[in-house]
């Protein structure tokens, strides 16, 4: 089975350590850079969970926390703090982290935490076969990548074949991994068209379109609607 993959950003080589010793069931990548985190994130990843240390030098942990949400406001991120005050936390929920975590670890409460975000970002049952995981790793990857998102990033991020994607997504889901990025573009404009004032350029750009007349033709055939009409039916 595949590994989930944590990203781990810290500059403290111990702590590191330590976590991917504590959690070696999972595929950990590690920066004591923030700023080569940010880079690496930057790009379309297979990551379902960043742990982010506050304090580091050039750049501290609530900046690359911005950073990082700027670029996946729906990437999970664990602050971790030995400076457990009450100001360093609120700043960091400010800043939209998903929860926080003290040094020195308490590994029950870690793999707990963990394990509970891993479970509800692929929102399998108990049940659930080896494809099953695959697939709901694919859904989860685009639905935050969808922008930029293709058969051969999720191949190169899982480590498995083009082909063997594109065949068992259709086998197990009943629909194409193309038709999939699209509804999930489509899903991602209108809740743009409801709550945003963004016009029909900038929300194109936004989904990763060339040009609005790509983004128009394709939300029209999918809605039997264009996306001003949308806005105007929902406002």
């Amino acid at each position: 089975m595949l590994s989930d993959k944590i990203v781990v950003v810290d500059d403290d080589i111990r702590v590191i350590k330590s976590l991917k010793m504590i959690l070696h069931r999972y595929e950990i990548i590690d920066f004591q850079d923030g700023n080569k985190a940010i880079a690496f994130l930057k790009k379309p990843r297979d990551v379902q969970l960043v742990l982010l240390d506050v304090m580091m030098p050039e750049i501290d942990g609530l900046t690359v926390l911005k950073e990082i949400k700027k670029n996946n406001k729906n990437l999970t991120v664990f602050i971790m703090t030995a400076y457990g005050t009450r100001d360093v936390v609120v700043q960091a929920l400010r800043g939209h982290a998903d929860d926080f975590i003290e040094k020195p670890f308490n590994i029950e409460d870690l793999e707990e935490k963990i394990d509970n975000v891993l479970k509800r970002n692929l929102n399998l049952n108990k049940n659930a076969t080896n494809k099953d995981y695959k697939v709901a790793r694919i859904k989860n990857f685009i639905r935050r990548n969808y922008k930029e998102m293709n058969l051969d990033i999720i191949a190169g991020e899982m480590n498995l074949n083009p082909k063997y994607i594109s065949r068992m997504f259709k086998e197990m889901t009943g629909t194409s991994y193309q038709d999939f990025h699209i509804d999930t573009k489509m899903d991602a404009a209108k809740s743009l068209l409801e709550n945003t004032s963004f016009n029909v350029d900038e929300i194109s750009y936004q989904l990763g379109y060339q040009n609005p007349e790509s983004f128009m033709r394709i939300f029209k055939r999918k809605n039997n609607i264009t996306p001003t009409e949308y806005r105007e039916k929902h406002s």
